[in-house]
């Protein structure tokens, strides 16, 4: 596989929500599962509320994050940002931009929340249609090296044009630094690609398995991961 090939136009073939038949695989830490992988929890990090010190995926995306990472050339390696997340941590992230967007001097309009749900989900526990990370079966990520993080172009959560993950292969004369960003863009859609996950074209940093917006883009039927209610402790 030729890791620094052009990351393809990604067709839009949204019609309907495809129906879910879960599998009941079940959350695993990725902390416990995956060591040879680097866990950098994002939100507990910025003291979201609700958020944990670890990121929980299904176990089937786990598996092929492995795989994933095994793919990389030496030195590289993944840094998992994000993975299942709690309806309360996307109710706090949903809060925290719609607040964003109004500071910047949008107005309350079906516009304006057309842009919030371009970066993130309305939190909702209908079963019929999930926010992807609620799922299990999103994960948000970056590549780290020998002297840290990878130039990606934006950081995590950077809701501009520039975070579109074909944003540098669209972009004319592209200086030195931005054809580093655009070659490490492709390394991680490439590998994530290669192992089954679907990228979301407006963030660089995201992918899915499993979960509805998988389904849509690889032709699915069905997806196999809804929504994930933790169990309440006796």
């Amino acid at each position: 596989m030729n890791w620094n090939s052009p990351i393809p136009l990604q067709a839009q073939t949204l019609n309907s929500l495809p129906s879910i038949m879960e599998s009941h695989e079940p959350l695993l830490s990725l902390k416990q599962y995956s060591p040879e992988i680097e866990v950098y929890p994002a939100y507990y990090r910025e003291g979201l509320s609700g958020a944990i010190d670890d990121c929980l995926l299904r176990h089937g995306v786990a598996q092929r994050l492995k795989k994933a990472a095994e793919l990389l050339p030496a030195g590289i390696r993944l840094v998992l940002l994000d993975g299942y997340r709690p309806i309360a941590v996307q109710q706090a992230l949903y809060d925290r931009q719609r607040n964003h967007l109004l500071e910047q001097g949008w107005t309350e309009s079906e516009e304006m929340y057309a842009e919030l749900h371009r970066f993130v989900a309305r939190p909702t526990v209908d079963p019929a249609k999930p926010p992807r990370h609620f799922t299990g079966g999103a994960v948000d990520l970056t590549l780290t090296g020998p002297n840290g993080w990878l130039n990606m172009g934006t950081p995590f959560d950077d809701f501009s044009e520039r975070a579109a993950t074909r944003y540098y292969e669209q972009k004319s004369d592209l200086q030195p630094d931005e054809q580093l960003i655009r070659d490490h863009r492709r390394l991680l859609y490439h590998v994530m690609n290669q192992v089954g996950f679907t990228n979301y074209s407006d963030e660089w940093w995201h992918f899915d398995f499993g979960n509805q917006a998988w389904a849509i883009l690889t032709g699915n039927e069905r997806a196999c991961y809804g929504g994930v209610v933790p169990q309440a402790s006796n």
